[in-house]
């Protein structure tokens, strides 16, 4: 798989979401209180998958790693579901938490996949 391009094309594409979701939440000052949504974004989604990606450049080998192709699809969905969640809970009174908790695990169980995918295949590897 080519998985830096899956992570840093996810990654852009939460910042493009991201930035157009802050532009629209500075237009009002009734919009304001939706910032962590825009703020979780940006952190979970830009800065978190695309840091992957890079990593993944910069260490081939974590592509030979079975938990590669789950710990992307969990990263990048943890990271959309819990900025969706953190909006639909603050725009319902926090009476649906389901969706950000469920993201939240999301991103830590796609940190916790990468730091073993990390420590046995490029942590751990002998210098050529």
């Amino acid at each position: 798989m080519r998985y830096p391009a899956i992570f840093i094309t996810a990654a852009l594409l939460c910042l493009l979401v991201g930035e157009a979701f802050g532009m629209w939440i500075s237009q009002s000052g009734e919009r304001f209180p939706l910032h962590p949504a825009h703020a979780h974004l940006n952190l979970a989604g830009w800065v978190t998958l695309c840091l992957y990606g890079l990593v993944h450049r910069a260490y081939p080998q974590l592509a030979t790693a079975k938990l590669a192709p789950i710990q992307c699809i969990v990263a990048i969905l943890g990271a959309v579901l819990m900025s969706a969640g953190i909006l639909l809970a603050i725009t319902s009174g926090e009476r649906n938490l389901g969706p950000v908790i469920a993201g939240s695990i999301g991103v830590m169980l796609g940190t916790l996949l990468f730091a073993i995918m990390f420590m046995g295949k490029a942590a751990m590897a002998k210098e050529a």
